[in-house]
């Protein structure tokens, strides 16, 4: 007897590769808009929020409860000006450039509050990164600015020293020389005094 053709199996639907194509392009899409949409977020709400200034963990960034490195910078009046002149006061050492929209509304604040704090109080130093002399008055001169400790890192040394991230970026400094805070974002007026007030209360 001879032993019958066996019935081929027909082989499993499987979709189409061109149909599999359809359906994966839109998924990419939409997948593509959504991060698109939340980097373009992040874009216009500024730099990263930071918490209250008196609930910072203080163990964060590598420099908290650190000596905080010492540098000589030139001012915009041509003088050098050295960290370690700034012993016995509290010092609010801010990283800023005028292309950084945040660093920018910041600067009102910190006009404000170094007139308040007179040639005694805390201290605002407003380390500008890597941007000419000029470019700096001239927008001082057009945004009605003064007053301000400006000082040109124009080689970014002090910049790396503080491993900077953020712009814009402030350490605040206690009067023996140690970084106790690390604040990304703007500042305003009500962060600067909740840092000094809480300076004041932790000795």
């Amino acid at each position: 007897m001879t032993e019958a053709n066996p019935t081929p199996v027909p082989p499993p639907n499987r979709p189409s590769p061109i149909l599999i194509l359809f359906l994966v392009f839109p998924i990419l899409g939409i997948i593509a808009a959504l991060g698109f949409a939340l980097s373009e977020q992040g874009a216009t709400s500024g730099a990263l929020p930071t918490p209250l200034p008196v609930t910072l963990d203080v163990n964060a960034g590598s420099l908290i409860g650190q000596p905080a490195p010492n540098f000589e910078l030139t001012g915009l009046d041509g003088t050098a000006f050295r960290l370690s002149s700034t012993r016995g006061r509290v010092v609010f050492l801010n990283f800023w450039a005028t292309w950084c929209e945040p660093c920018k509304r910041e600067l009102p604040a910190f006009q404000q509050f170094t007139a308040e704090q007179g040639d005694s109080g805390a201290l605002i130093l407003a380390v500008n990164v890597a941007e000419p002399k000029d470019v700096i008055e001239k927008y001082f001169a057009d945004n009605g600015l003064g007053g301000l400790n400006v000082l040109l890192d124009t080689d970014l040394e002090t910049y790396t020293a503080y491993d900077v991230q953020v712009m814009p970026t402030t350490f605040v400094i206690d009067p023996g020389g140690v970084v106790r805070y690390k604040h990304l974002g703007e500042l305003k007026m009500k962060d600067l005094n909740a840092y000094l007030n809480e300076m004041k209360a932790t000795g």
